[in-house]
């Protein structure tokens, strides 16, 4: 599957370039993920799954966001994006995904 990218929140991805989308059985920290919203479909950064109350979410960010999306259930993922993902990429989002799930084990920001 075929996407163009609109907008400029991801390093890797230029507004405008067109990326190929796979589906796989895993996702890695760091990977750029395309996932199903209800609006719109979003190539953002995969951070990690976590559990909820509707079943597993996948947790995601922009590069230039201050805070993550909103879950996602993790059904709604569509496939990684082919582009370059870099070592640096993978350790922040590493850190992103155990500030999130801190932050959920404390109770804050659910």
């Amino acid at each position: 599957m075929k996407f163009s990218i609109r907008g400029e929140c991801m390093r890797s991805i230029s507004d405008g370039q067109s990326v190929q989308v796979r589906r796989q059985r895993l996702y890695l920290p760091g990977d750029v993920i395309v996932v199903r919203r209800r609006d719109d479909w979003n190539a953002h950064r995969f951070l990690g799954y976590a559990p909820s109350v509707h079943g597993l979410v996948a947790l995601t960010q922009s590069d230039d966001a201050a805070k993550r999306d909103p879950a996602a259930l993790a059904s709604a993922i569509v496939g990684r994006a082919t582009c370059e993902v870099r070592a640096s990429d993978r350790l922040s989002a590493l850190g992103k995904y155990a500030r999130a799930m801190i932050l959920r084990v404390a109770g804050v920001g659910r």
